[in-house]
């Protein structure tokens, strides 16, 4: 297992999404449908929203009224998901230097997912269909580009 510099951090989301977030997520409300709650837990949330965010070239957010999510500690199950956020902080920042800060690294990654979870609840929320089935959709969309 690949080491977890971020593993003494947090990983939060903005409060005022809390309920949003809990309900697209399997762990976070019970026994719902995978098509209306895709994702298994919130950390997997927190990192879709961070990569659409990534890909969508957007800021990071920064947001003062949060709420614990989990211990980053998690990324360590996906161990691909820290190099992932490593490789983006630096293509993004060109900061090397910054890349020895596990805080720093943290925050930005913390920053993008803010960024992303509106456009991601946004995505679940259209009422054409299912939740999944937008969020596959979107995916597909973007895999065209």
């Amino acid at each position: 297992m690949s080491e977890n510099p971020f593993s003494s951090y947090n990983i939060e989301m903005p409060k005022k999404f809390d309920g949003q977030v809990r309900r697209f997520c399997l762990s976070g409300g019970g026994g719902k449908s995978r098509e209306i709650s895709p994702f298994e837990r919130q950390v997997d949330f927190w990192f879709c929203a961070f990569v659409l965010a990534v890909q969508g070239r957007l800021s990071p957010s920064e947001e003062k009224d949060t709420y614990n999510v989990v211990s980053a500690a998690i990324l360590s199950t996906d161990p691909y998901r820290v190099t992932y956020i490593q490789a983006v902080y630096l293509a993004m920042t060109r900061d090397l230097d910054g890349l020895a800060s596990p805080r720093k690294v943290m925050d930005f990654a913390l920053g993008m997912a803010n960024a992303g979870i509106p456009y991601l609840i946004q995505i679940l929320d259209d009422v054409d269909q299912k939740p999944l089935w937008n969020l596959l959709d979107e995916i597909e969309k973007r895999a065209a580009k």
